[in-house]
């Protein structure tokens, strides 16, 4: 298949998502390339959307999360959980920065 093919065919399906999430009126948060996160206070923090662990100490975490690089710095850091669906870091957290990925 030629390379203009293949990107209307792409077109086609991006426009019948974007219908199909207006007609079920389904939140942006939920079909967006975002992470989604979620603290307990300074002590917990759930990252949905976790791609990947690119630096875990004592002092820092650094999650890949798609568009976004997601820094936690703290002290007693630890990942409590870490899955496909959900990332769970817990600690002395005092700090969150977020770096844009293009």
């Amino acid at each position: 298949m030629s390379s203009s093919g293949k990107k209307s065919r792409e077109k086609r399906k991006s426009i019948a998502g974007e219908k199909l999430k207006t007609a079920l009126d389904i939140p942006e948060i939920l079909t967006s390339n975002l992470p989604h996160i979620e603290a307990e206070g300074n002590r917990e923090i759930s990252v949905d959307g976790c791609r990947g662990i690119l630096e875990y100490t004592q002092d820092k975490v650094r999650l890949n999360a798609g568009k976004l690089i997601i820094t936690f710095v703290g002290d007693n850091m630890e990942i409590k959980a870490y899955s496909e669906i959900q990332t769970v870091i817990s600690g002395n957290i005092l700090s969150v920065e977020f770096e844009s990925q293009g």
